[in-house]
C-alpha cells in the first residue's frame, strides 16, 4: 500500500502548462533558463521546452503543437515570418509588422501570435533612457526582428527610419506597410557591398541574425569615426558583445547588447501566458547565468 501511494502522489493533477520556442538553430537557446525561473519566482505551473524545427516540418510542428495542448510559445528565426498562416487571430502589431515571436493558446483553443520584439527593444532603449522620438534611425536587415523594430519606431513617432538590405524588395515592402501610420519618414537604402553608417545618425539597429552563435561573424557596415554620438544596437544575443558592437565600440558609440530586449520581450510573453507580471531583473540574472554555464 506504501508503493501504491507513493506513486498515486507522483501522478496526481493537474498537469502543468506547456510552452515551446520553435526554431533552427536553436541549440544554445537561453531562453528556457530565463522562462523557467520566471515561472518559479511566480509560483506558476509551466515548463517551457526548447524544439529544433526545420523550416520543412514548421506546419507539422505546429498542428502537433496544438494536439498536445501547448499553452503557447516563442517563434524565432526562420520562423516568425512563415508561421502567420498557421495561426487563428494576430495582434495589431503582429498585423503591421507581418511577423510573430509569440503565441498565447486562448479560453476557446485557438492560437493568437502576437510580437513582442519591437516593444522589447524600445523598452530595452527607454531602461537606459534612450528615447526614439524624432531620431534618425538605421535598421539593418528585413526579417522579422528588423521588421517589429521598424513597426515599433514609427509607432513611437521617430523622426526617420532607414531601412538597409540586400533584397531591396523586402525593405519596399516593409516601408510600404508602414507608411501613413505616423509622421516618420521611411527611407529605403541599398546594402551594395559596404554600407557606411552617415554621421547624421542617431541610432543604428543591427536586426539580422548574422553574428548568431559566431562571435567571428559581422554584417559588412562601416562607421566613420564621426559617430561619437551613435548609439549601436544589436539584437543577437549570444554572443552578448558580438563583434558588430566590438567594431562600434571601437569607433566610439554607445552600445547596447541583445540581453535587454530579449529579457523584455520575454516578460511581456510571460505576462500573456500567466496574467502576471514576472521580475525583469531576475529574468536578466538567468540569463546571465545562462551565458556563465557555456
Amino acid at each position: 500500500m506504501e508503493a501504491y501511494n507513493a506513486l498515486h502522489a507522483l501522478m496526481k493533477g493537474p498537469l502543468p502548462s506547456l510552452f515551446f520556442c520553435i526554431g533552427d538553430p536553436i541549440v544554445g537557446n537561453p531562453t528556457e533558463h530565463m522562462v523557467d525561473k520566471a515561472f518559479q519566482d511566480l509560483a506558476y505551473s509551466g515548463r517551457y521546452l526548447t524544439c529544433r524545427v526545420p523550416k520543412s516540418d514548421l506546419a507539422s510542428a505546429l498542428w502537433g503543437l496544438r494536439a498536445l495542448g501547448f499553452a503557447g510559445g516563442n517563434v524565432t528565426a526562420p520562423h516568425k515570418q512563415e508561421v502567420l498562416q498557421y495561426l487563428d487571430e494576430l495582434s495589431e502589431s503582429a498585423l503591421l509588422c507581418k511577423a510573430v515571436n509569440c503565441i498565447t493558446r486562448t479560453p476557446d483553443g485557438s492560437y493568437y501570435g502576437d510580437n513582442t520584439d519591437g516593444k522589447g527593444f524600445l523598452q530595452s532603449l527607454a531602461d537606459r533612457a534612450i528615447t526614439v522620438q524624432n531620431k534618425k534611425i538605421v535598421v539593418l536587415g528585413s526579417g522579422g526582428a528588423a521588421s517589429a523594430i521598424a513597426t515599433e519606431l514609427v509607432l513611437a513617432k521617430s523622426g526617420e527610419v532607414v531601412l538597409v538590405n540586400r533584397t531591396e524588395e523586402r525593405s519596399l515592402s516593409i516601408a510600404k506597410r508602414l507608411s501613413g501610420i505616423s509622421q516618420t519618414k521611411l527611407v529605403v537604402e541599398p546594402w551594395v557591398g559596404c554600407y557606411t553608417i552617415a554621421d547624421d545618425v542617431d541610432i543604428v539597429v543591427q536586426a539580422t541574425s548574422v553574428g548568431l552563435f559566431s562571435p567571428t561573424s559581422c554584417v559588412d557596415v562601416a562607421f566613420t569615426g564621426k559617430n561619437s554620438s551613435l548609439i549601436a544596437c544589436d539584437v543577437v544575443f549570444n554572443p552578448v558583445q558580438t563583434l558588430f558592437l566590438q567594431k562600434a565600440e571601437l569607433a566610439g558609440c554607445t552600445i547596447v547588447d541583445g540581453l535587454g530586449m530579449l529579457v523584455n520581450q520575454g516578460a511581456l510573453a510571460v505576462r500573456q501566458w500567466t496574467g502576471s507580471d514576472p521580475d525583469r531583473a531576475l529574468m536578466r540574472r538567468a540569463l546571465e547565468e545562462a551565458f556563465a554555464q557555456r
